[in-house]
């Protein structure tokens, strides 16, 4: 494929998230696109822009069944925005929410927008059981009901297997142990309890208010496991295999959004940007191989811009699964210091098509609050055998 240099001087303006919920947690009663919705006027009442201004909203959603036409569009419409602004609706599963996030970074780069909206929002709690089939009608037998949240966002049509599988697979190749793979979890936990504790998310986060209370914080991480608890509870895709409720990201709903803009435009306007995008890179592998690919585009990414792993101080890098995490850590050698210095994940969740705009938001926000921190990635892995990967500087 052609090797495309990215030449444009993009800014991440700010962003916003709601806290992760816990699947059938403290977001249950809040339907998909109000999550959206929330995050994107949460967004623009903390930046000083006028909705008009604002050229296109590109928002991931990987869960669709029964959601709705055009998603992304309900959210704008619903949203403290003009009816007249465009919006576009990605689902590139887990790598929806960025990938979004790279298509408003290139319609800016190509002088096709000056501001845009982009981020991603997800409800798998609401996501809907389905009938295959059954339209066509049924006249003796039984009917098959399936869930939307595994056919839509967990499973690998093409190779008709659960992605855990597809790690077990790579586990096998890698020979990560479950014990690798425990440590790394319990870390998560502990690194997400103290950053909550500590205050470290609270200026990012817009509460949401469900009917029933207003959720403020984070649900998900339990600092309290050890590592008996976790080599204590079954496997999940293989009697004899290492992936557990315990080492894998959980399920979760959530949405984040940033205001992304060129930077010319945003000082005619007088915004303070927290970053600046650097560059993206998406790779694709065979489908079997989508851990693997996460390591490719860390790697591209950084060869491309000249970096070394160590030139990199924080890696925003969806905890899929703590095997693809300790697999990326050691093809490239980096530090687990480095690797979501405030959790990830397997702590608070991956809600898929959010995850890029949530994520992104926490690094932004990481930046301004760490001065040690001026170069960070951020990105995750995508079903089908891909990853996508975004390098942001503090400005």
């Amino acid at each position: 494929m052609p090797d495309h240099d990215f030449d444009a001087d993009v800014v991440l303006v700010d962003g916003a998230r709601t806290p992760h919920g816990t699947l059938l947690g403290s977001l249950a009663d809040v339907e998909p696109v109000e999550l959206g919705r929330i995050a994107l006027d949460g967004l623009l009442d903390r930046v000083a822009v006028d909705g008009g201004d604002v050229d296109w909203v590109s928002l991931g959603n990987a869960i669709q069944a029964g959601i709705g036409q055009v998603p992304g569009r309900q959210v704008v419409v619903e949203s403290e925005l003009p009816n007249e602004i465009h919006a576009t609706t990605v689902n590139e599963a887990s790598g929806s929410g960025l990938r979004a996030i790279a298509l408003a970074v290139d319609r800016i780069a190509a002088g096709r927008a000056d501001l845009a909206i982009a981020g991603g929002f997800e409800s798998m709690t609401n996501a809907p059981w389905i009938l295959p089939d059954y339209r066509k009608g049924r006249r003796y037998g039984d009917i098959e009901i399936k869930d939307s949240m595994l056919l839509d966002s967990l499973w690998d049509v093409n190779l008709d297997v659960h992605m855990g599988e597809i790690t077990e697979r790579m586990v096998d190749r890698e020979g990560i142990s479950r014990e690798a793979q425990d440590e790394y979890a319990l870390e998560s936990h502990r690194r997400a309890a103290e950053a909550i504790e500590a205050g470290e998310f609270d200026a990012e986060i817009v509460p949401v208010e469900t009917g029933r209370e207003t959720v403020d914080t984070d649900q998900g991480p339990r600092p309290e496991s050890t590592l008996e608890d976790l080599a204590d509870l079954p496997t999940s895709f293989r009697d004899d295999g290492t992936i557990t409720p315990g080492n894998a990201s959980k399920l979760s709903d959530g949405a984040g959004a940033v205001l992304l803009a060129d930077a010319e435009a945003a000082a005619d306007r007088g915004l303070e940007p927290m970053a600046r995008v650097v560059d993206y890179r998406v790779v694709y592998r065979d489908p079997d191989e989508f851990n693997e690919a996460v390591g490719d585009v860390v790697a591209e990414l950084l060869d491309r811009n000249g970096l070394d792993v160590d030139d990199v101080d924080a890696y925003w890098i969806n905890e899929a699964f703590a095997a693809q995490s300790v697999y990326v850590m050691d093809r490239l050698s980096i530090s687990r210091e480095r690797m979501n210095p405030a959790g990830g994940a397997i702590a608070f969740g991956h809600p898929i098509g959010a995850s890029g705009g949530m994520l992104a938001t926490s690094l932004a926000y990481q930046f301004r609050d760490d001065d040690a921190v001026d170069r960070g990635l951020v990105g995750m892995s995508v079903g089908g055998g891909g990853a996508i990967m975004a390098l942001l500087e503090a400005v």
